[in-house]
């Protein structure tokens, strides 16, 4: 698709001003995004962030979009309510000239406002960008504490319900075709199918599910992906704005949030890396990141979720 189009296509949404260019980002893997910069009725240059939606991935694309916009007009007016600025609180969608519910356009397309002076990592050494990680990813649940997060669809089905994960893992280490197929790849994986599969880690893997299922913790919003590269930083100090690509924000436990931002936050690989010799763990990486989670959520997390952010048995070494 050419500029010339994707300039048309960015004409559907409600900005005051003329689109004058428009330059793809080569960031993300599953949506297609360009930056589109406008000339204001103020003669003023600013940007806007268009997308073309995977909806192989997202399928119901409506419900989604009605959970952004839920969960942002709950943030902004939390705010304005304390009397905070709202201005990088936050994604902002843009609404269509047709006025279409969602906030898309024929089918795939949407737009939100671009968040100007911030940059994203893919990793980093720095604990103190680590710890304002943390605080990203903390303020996204302290914002939202009081949602009615049952209220929300849940996008991709059981995402992060961890015995459909384990079920998963046993129908394909029990599939014949699956086994003839991938011999030599189950056999590169041999000590780690070997590592996953310990009975007593498998115990474990429903602990935070069924804590959710019986109300020992309470059913939070959660943003699902708070990865470093889903998180801006301003540019001038290293300071966390706020969290990007709500596209998997669904119900779930706190917990979730924690461990997703650690997958990426603890090691300085990259989260595509191939060598695994450059996996490591990092307790100090993650203290700073427990350390700004914890500074923000301190007045709403329970004593059952603290609890669920570093599950470890007193009887065994796993």
């Amino acid at each position: 698709m050419n500029k010339e189009e994707l300039i048309n296509i960015a004409k559907n949404f409600k900005i005051a001003g003329e689109p004058i260019n428009i330059e793809k980002c080569e960031s993300g893997h599953i949506n297609k995004t360009y930056a589109i910069t406008y000339k204001t009725e103020k003669g003023e240059n600013k940007k806007y962030i268009l997308q073309y939606v995977n909806t192989n991935v997202f399928p119901n694309l409506p419900e989604l979009m009605k959970n952004i916009k839920n969960v942002t007009s709950f943030m902004e007016e939390k705010a304005q309510e304390k009397g905070e600025t709202t201005s990088r609180l936050t994604i902002k969608m843009i609404d269509t000239i047709d006025n279409n519910p969602y906030a898309i356009y024929n089918q795939n397309w949407r737009m939100e406002e671009f968040i100007d002076n911030t940059k994203t990592y893919l990793t980093t050494e720095n604990l103190s960008i680590l710890e304002e990680a943390g605080k990203a990813a903390g303020k996204f649940q302290k914002h939202l504490h009081g949602f009615p997060a049952e209220e929300l669809y849940e996008i991709i089905p059981k995402f992060h319900y961890t015995p459909n994960r384990v079920n998963q893992l046993n129908e394909a280490l029990t599939s014949k075709a699956n086994l003839e197929q991938r011999k030599e790849r189950f056999e590169l994986a041999k000590d780690v199918i070997k590592f996953v599969t310990d009975e007593k880690r498998l115990n474990k893997t429903n602990i935070i599910t069924n804590k959710l299922e019986n109300k020992e913790i309470p059913l939070r919003v959660t943003h699902n992906d708070t990865k470093l590269s889903n998180i801006l930083f301003d540019k001038d100090t290293d300071k966390a704005v706020c969290l990007i690509d709500l596209d998997t924000v669904m119900p779930g436990a706190l917990a979730y949030d924690f461990g997703e931002g650690l997958r990426t936050g603890i090691t300085t690989a990259k989260e595509d890396e191939q060598d695994l010799s450059k996996i490591k763990i990092d307790i100090d990486r993650f203290e700073s990141y427990a350390k700004g989670f914890l500074s923000e959520v301190k007045e709403t997390i329970t004593k059952e979720e603290l609890e669920t952010l570093t599950l470890r048995s007193v009887d065994d070494d796993i």
